[in-house]
């Protein structure tokens, strides 16, 4: 009688994430500012697939039981085999009333572990134990009930102590191996696979070594050659043990980054070994996507698929894709086909949401994210996020709080949802909710580049200058070749007239893009705070040199013209504005400032009457005029 392998493999050491966790839809606030104006607009992140399982999370399951010739014991176990579990467990409990022993107690357990009962499986292993301590398969059995129940620790410490008293027990090596590998702690994973090869022959040892070589490669440094070694010793054992000559690969290109063509030539052999093995395509689709070719990527994972057509978690790597290139109907349409063949897949419903969302096709997203609320037995954090980003986009705020509301009831340290909440009340305005939202969600994720962002978005809007500054220094510490956080840090900088600060930064910015025009308008502005005057000529020249019809950029070359007492250049550039927009404020009185500096104060007199033309109540142009006429007195 053997536990049931998949579920093992799904309860035990999970590879494969919540896939609620990988569909959060983020965003951050994409900013540019020159010293006057401010503009914020909102994107997307795209999300990243989940990692398929792969044979290293295959736990040694199988049961240990006591052999017994007793006609009630036999009855019971097939009983078992039929699955009529509770008649079987009718017959333990009256041989337990009147025989209590530490084997009927461990064939109990066994029942349990068969129900995938694992807490009532603890219970009877424990039982077990009192009776007799030295029962090393209650003890094994014990340790795949703590394992299934994700108690790692427990079950490492029924390994160990039964490795004590029986240390050629091979499955506890393994499995114990297998826990550590899981834990990253490969030193110690090393040492127990090394003693499972050592004790195993056939598939065991093939497993262990091939483990073995894994464990090497995981380490840092790496011990390739000894991985190399572990990987070879496999091949000699299984000449087609597809894994490890997978893992070989890996390792030969590993410090090769140019060996695209090569790679795949030795993947692509692979496939002739054993066609039909999926992993060798997907293997061919990550070296397709560290090369950044999505295209053959996905071309990859369907070949895959012809192979296994009903593999869920392959089908929703290649749905990823699809939404990627935005062939959304394409996407629907293979989980559509995952649905006929398992139509209580919340994972799948799960997605579906995404993709009808990314459609807006509202309706068809909420029935979706309701699907899964129907089939799932547990509130999902993830889903609520998800409903909150849908009604975000229906606009319907309240119940978008409510979702990200219930979310955190549910897990309270969850930092995207206290992002999403936070871009909720940003856009609402209410800036001081906004930024306790983004603060939570930095103390829970010290490295949330988009909450520092917005953080210091906030911080500018409320003036306070000094935290804007400290929060996008956060963000290129994060991300340092972020051009808008270094941008608008500039920005932040010159508010507090620390234009110095800011020259350096549009300097940096422009050494990396010439063609950045904010960034010379920028720094021509803060050269002309600091009377650099022929520096501001020479940057707002560039500026003007990219959009010729920018009307600041012009002002502000005129104004550094007129500095230097260049005045028929400000004027002609100013004339020709004015050509453009006569009734343009800002330029005429420029214009008529122009003329006063040239002291051709007839001319500037009629220009500030032009602007009284324009604005009645225009302080600026009264008092220019009265100081105008005193001077001509």
């Amino acid at each position: 009688m053997r536990l049931p392998m998949h579920k093992i493999t799904e309860s035990v050491i999970p590879v494969i994430l919540l896939l609620c966790a990988i569909f959060l839809l983020l965003f951050f606030v994409q900013y540019r500012a020159s010293l006057d104006a401010d503009k914020a607009t909102y994107i997307h992140i795209t999300p990243q697939t989940a990692m398929p399982k792969s044979a290293e999370n295959e736990m040694d399951g199988g049961v240990e039981l006591d052999f017994s010739d007793d006609a009630r014991i036999i009855k019971a176990q097939d009983l078992i085999s039929k699955k009529m579990y509770r008649e079987a467990e009718d017959i333990y409990f009256k041989v337990l009333s009147k025989e209590p022993s530490s084997q009927i107690h461990n064939w109990l357990g066994v029942l349990y572990l068969k129900q995938e009962d694992y807490h009532k499986a603890v219970v009877s292993f424990s039982n077990a134990l009192k009776f007799n301590a030295k029962n090393y398969r209650a003890l094994y059995n014990r340790a795949l009930s703590y394992s299934a129940l994700d108690e790692t620790q427990k079950a490492i410490q029924d390994y160990k102590k039964l490795i004590e008293g029986f240390d050629s027990h091979a499955k506890s090596h393994f499995n114990l191996g297998l826990l550590y590998y899981k834990q990253k702690m490969y030193k110690d994973a090393i040492k127990e696979f090394e003693k499972t090869a050592s004790l195993s022959s056939g598939e065991k040892n093939i497993k262990s070594l091939y483990l073995l070589g894994k464990s090497y490669s995981k380490m840092l440094p790496p011990d390739n050659e000894k991985a190399i070694a572990a990987f070879n010793a496999t091949i000699r054992l299984k000449p087609n043990h597809v894994p490890s000559r997978l893992a070989l690969i890996e390792i030969m290109y590993s410090d090769k980054p140019d060996v695209y063509k090569e790679q795949l030539e030795d993947l692509q052999r692979l496939t002739e070994l054993e066609p039909e093995n999926i992993s060798i395509y997907k293997a061919i689709a990550e070296v397709h996507h560290k090369n950044k070719k999505e295209d053959l990527r996905l071309q990859a994972l369907e070949k895959a698929l012809q192979y296994e057509p009903n593999n869920v978690e392959l089908t929703i790597d290649t749905v990823l894709l699809l939404m990627k290139a935005k062939n959304t109907q394409k996407a629907i349409a293979r989980l559509e086909e995952v649905l006929a063949l398992d139509p209580s897949n919340t994972k799948v419903y799960f997605l579906l949401g995404r993709l009808y969302y990314l459609q807006d096709d509202h309706n068809a997203s909420l029935a979706a994210y309701s699907k899964v609320g129907e089939l799932s037995t547990e509130s999902s954090p993830e889903l609520w996020n998800n409903l909150g980003l849908l009604y975000v986009k229906m606009k319907d705020i309240e119940k978008a709080k409510e979702s990200y509301e219930k979310a955190l009831r549910i897990r309270s340290d969850y930092p995207e949802v206290y992002y999403n909440l936070g871009l909720l009340f940003f856009k609402n305005k209410e800036f001081e909710k906004a930024k306790t939202c983004f603060e939570k969600a930095i103390v829970i994720r010290p490295d949330y580049t988009q909450a520092y962002y917005n953080l210091a978005l906030i911080s500018a809007q409320l003036n306070k200058h000094e935290e804007a500054i400290d929060a996008y220094t956060k963000v290129l510490e994060l991300s340092p070749d972020k051009v808008e956080a270094k941008l608008n840090l500039a920005v932040q900088y010159s508010k507090l007239e620390a234009y110095e600060n800011a020259q350096s930064l549009y300097a940096e910015i422009l050494e990396e893009d010439e063609s950045y025009f904010i960034a010379w308008l920028n720094l021509g502005l803060t050269s002309y705070q600091l009377k650099e005057y022929e520096n501001s000529i020479d940057a707002l020249r560039k500026a003007v040199a990219l959009e010729p019809e920018h009307d600041k950029a012009n002002r502000s070359l005129a104004k550094s013209y007129r500095a230097v007492k260049k005045f028929d250049e400000a004027l002609e550039i100013l004339e020709r504005l004015l050509e453009n927009d006569p009734s343009d404020l800002k330029t005429r009185l420029v214009y008529a400032r122009t003329y006063y500096r040239y002291k051709k104060y007839d001319l500037a007199l009629d220009e500030y009457k032009k602007v009284l033309r324009l604005e009645a109540d225009n302080k600026t142009a009264q008092r220019m005029i009265k100081l105008i006429q005193q001077k001509k007195k």
